[in-house]
């Protein structure tokens, strides 16, 4: 009788703890009005084929996401998106999760 091989789930290129900031950082990116799209392997977006970024999509800024990215690419991705925004509305425990990773100036945005 052959033994069935259990598939395991793809590990993650990320740490525990950058994991954590993405997902702070894409639920804040939503918060502030943003579309998020975040897939593993070739990004496919409106027919075109995408390593990841920002745009405008029928009068909507889209966040377009390949979460094997490295760690910085990502970050980089959200912190051009988001500077533009107002972050003022945002909490001061929101600020302080994202301020390590995002930029050193958040706080002082939104103050």
């Amino acid at each position: 009788m052959a033994k069935a091989i259990k598939k395991s789930a793809p590990r993650s290129p990320h740490t525990k703890r950058e994991a954590e900031a993405l997902k702070a950082l894409e639920q804040t990116a939503r918060r502030l009005g943003l579309k998020v799209s975040v897939s593993a392997g070739q990004l496919r977006f409106a027919g075109l084929k995408l390593r990841g970024g920002s745009c405008l999509l029928r009068g909507n800024q889209w966040l377009i996401l390949d979460k094997n990215q490295p760690f910085e690419e990502l970050v980089d991705i959200y912190r051009q998106a988001l500077s533009s925004r107002d972050l003022s509305g945002l909490s001061d425990d929101v600020l302080t999760t994202l301020s390590p990773y995002f930029l050193s100036d958040v706080a002082e945005t939104a103050a």
